[in-house]
């Protein structure tokens, strides 16, 4: 087996963990039978049962397989992936510091603020820009299954989570003022972006981690 295979694989095993677990019918069995906390502990040692063997084939078979593309020799493209990835780690810090509503730990509140006025699913959203970004500059076959896994999983993995959340009719504002993809909300007219909500510290470190990555990359990841 290729190591694209072997990695495609294994997202597909992360993916359907997640979701199995996070079924509505699954989940309240676990947690009615292990409790809230057991039932956290459970998904998380699955998910780095199978995300860390996952990291670690791409990391032992980083531009194997099929060149599928080249696009890092166009003009422009490398700078427009690495800003792309910057906001992607930027976002990541700052949903940690300012996690939705449907976040895995949800605010009180339901109302729409700060970075889920833009998308109310930032976390995944950002992974999901800096695998991209990745994925655009890295046209090997084991880089594009590993990288595209990234969009993908927050693409499946929101709108399913989205389909559970909808069934609770305390969410229904909450739905009709953001936005699935970052700024459909605004771009749909339903909202706008409150600059004086956003954690600009989180986005600042986010940032700082950024460029202290790329300046480290070359040593880290080469």
């Amino acid at each position: 087996m290729q190591a694209w295979q072997t990695i495609t694989l294994l997202w597909l095993a992360f993916a359907g963990s997640h979701m199995l677990m996070s079924h509505g019918a699954v989940r309240k069995a676990l947690i009615t039978r292990l409790g809230g906390g057991p039932f956290m502990g459970l998904y998380s040692v699955i998910s780095l049962g199978i995300f860390v063997p996952l990291v670690m084939v791409y990391t032992s078979n980083k531009h194997q397989g099929d060149l599928l593309w080249n696009l890092i020799t166009v003009p422009g493209v490398k700078h427009i992936a690495m800003l792309v990835a910057l906001i992607g780690i930027a976002g990541v810090v700052a949903s940690y510091m300012q996690p939705p509503a449907t976040g895995i730990i949800p605010t009180a509140s339901k109302a729409p603020y700060g970075l889920s006025r833009i998308t109310r699913h930032p976390l995944f959203m950002s992974f999901g820009l800096w695998g991209l970004s990745h994925c655009v500059i890295n046209g090997y076959a084991s880089d594009v299954a590993f990288f595209a896994g990234f969009p993908l999983f927050a693409l499946i993995g929101c709108a399913h989570q989205d389909s559970r959340k909808r069934q609770d009719p305390s969410f229904n504002e909450y739905f009709a003022f953001t936005g699935f993809l970052p700024f459909a909300a605004q771009l749909a007219g339903k909202g706008r972006v409150v600059w004086g909500e956003l954690p600009w510290l989180g986005l600042l470190i986010g940032m700082a981690a950024g460029v202290g990555i790329y300046a480290a990359h070359g040593l880290m990841f080469y």
